[in-house]
């Protein structure tokens, strides 16, 4: 009575659902060896969700080879949290980066994609370059007036 008791108090703590009991009672009678403990039970209901982030590995090498790029190029960052991640520590930083700043990465990697998970909305921009127009100046406009005023006070005396 007693085991029946601690689990109890312990599965009400760690806040199991009816549902969540049912789907852990049912796995774990597939057991070779049954849970010791509320938590390893508890377990078996709460399995990992899919996480539609990249793993922090596969997140810092893309991030670092985008930051290693040089010049005006397409990088493909597969999520935002990389390119944010890559915007709090530093392009400079990652482009540089070794298998060791892992460590550093991971960190503030899960802590971006936990604001992404609460709410926060990070855009990866599409692009920063300005598109060139070549627009000619149409002879009698206003831009032609001024044009010629200038050209003809720094022509004044001059040959031409």
């Amino acid at each position: 009575m007693d085991t029946i008791t601690v689990w109890h108090i312990a599965l009400n703590d760690l806040g199991i659902t009816a549902d969540e009991f049912l789907t852990a009672k049912r796995k774990s009678l597939g057991l070779t060896w049954p849970p010791t403990a509320p938590a390893d039970f508890l377990a078996l209901a709460r399995t990992k969700q899919i996480s539609d982030y990249p793993t922090a590995n596969e997140a810092f090498n893309i991030a670092c080879s985008n930051c290693g790029m040089k010049g005006d190029v397409h990088r493909k960052w597969k999520h935002e949290v990389v390119y944010e991640t890559a915007n709090r520590i530093g392009w400079g930083t990652l482009a540089s980066a070794t298998d060791y700043f892992l460590k550093t990465f991971t960190a503030t990697y899960d802590q971006v994609c936990a604001e992404h998970a609460s709410g926060s909305n990070f855009v990866i921009p599409q692009s920063h370059r300005v598109a060139y127009e070549h627009t000619p100046v149409q002879a009698g406009s206003e831009a032609d007036k001024r044009i010629s005023k200038r050209l003809a006070q720094w022509t004044r005396g001059k040959a031409v």
